[in-house]
């Protein structure tokens, strides 16, 4: 365990913020996709634009106290990182749902409705992993699980989106229609890479200190 001052343990604190930030940036995500209209389109847009520049903020502070904190709980690098990954993958999924809206999206295709719903679970997963970094040694076993869950959630992760593009490539016959959700595709996949990679970071903070 951490014996962590008030001012150390902040940092675990502004994780979890925005850990809780990121499910419910995949929640919108989930919401929108799963039963679909174009008139909900804009208050999603809406949401996740706000969802985002409360995790832009609350990176902010994380970096701030990182340079008016002389001791940190765990390395600077690493904090910076978990930081900035966990902000990335808030951008990834607003800027799906921003791409939605500029083009104009139709009904979105299975594919995109699984990758999300694996998004959300790895949201999910790595917040209960955040709450446990102040108690890591007690917690550590817990979130190695949790840890190896994501790994293999990411995997789900890029199968669902290289099935998904050939089935556009195969059936789809407009070719906006592939460009488009090609692209969404994309960011949801790339949301889906940081959460692994954030599950990397964490799983080398226990490693390192527990």
């Amino acid at each position: 365990m951490f014996g962590l001052k008030s001012r150390e343990d902040q940092f675990f604190k502004l994780f979890n913020q925005t850990a809780d930030l990121l499910c419910q940036s995949t929640r919108c995500l989930l919401n929108l996709v799963s039963d679909f209209s174009p008139d909900k389109l804009p208050t999603s847009m809406s949401k996740i634009t706000d969802l985002e520049h409360q995790a832009d903020d609350v990176t902010s502070r994380i970096i701030d106290k990182l340079n008016h904190t002389m001791v940190t709980p765990i390395d600077r690098e690493d904090i910076y990182k978990l930081a900035t990954f966990l902000d990335n993958v808030i951008d990834f999924i607003q800027g799906a749902i921003e791409r939605m809206v500029v083009y104009k999206a139709s009904t979105p295709p299975q594919g995109a409705i699984e990758l999300t719903k694996v998004l959300d679970e790895c949201a999910k997963i790595i917040k209960d992993s955040f709450s446990y970094l102040p108690n890591i040694r007690s917690g550590r076993q817990h979130i190695l699980e949790n840890v190896a869950k994501v790994s293999v959630l990411e995997s789900d992760a890029d199968k669902l989106y290289r099935k998904e593009v050939g089935r556009l490539f195969d059936e789809e016959k407009n070719i906006l229609e592939i460009i488009k959700w090609k692209e969404i595709l994309e960011h949801l996949e790339n949301a889906a890479d940081y959460c692994e990679d954030i599950g990397d970071f964490i799983k080398g903070v226990v490693l390192k200190y527990a």
